[in-house]
């Protein structure tokens, strides 16, 4: 009988780990400082300003110099904007 039970605490603590370990294989490291998917699975992008990688559908996007743009808030689009024109004012 107690053959029995340390084989069925063996098998259990077996599946226990094989699912532990197999759950954390499965999962996509990110790579800090690199985009990749938030948790939902959705594009991350950064924030050319503050360097924050936001969503996608939660970011304010604008063009520059016919690229796309992507920002975390309106003060990091605006202080962005701020910098461009300081640059291309002439001197």
């Amino acid at each position: 009988m107690r053959f029995i039970i340390i084989m069925l605490l063996t098998y259990l603590a077996y599946k226990f780990l094989k699912g532990l370990f197999a759950t954390k294989g499965n999962q996509q490291r990110h790579v800090p400082g690199q985009p990749g998917r938030g948790a939902g699975g959705e594009d991350l992008v950064e924030d050319p300003y503050c360097h924050t990688y936001i969503p996608l559908s939660n970011a304010l996007k604008t063009s520059v110099e016919g690229k796309d743009v992507y920002f975390c808030s309106k003060k990091c689009l605006e202080e962005f904007k701020a910098i461009q024109e300081n640059r291309t004012k002439p001197r």
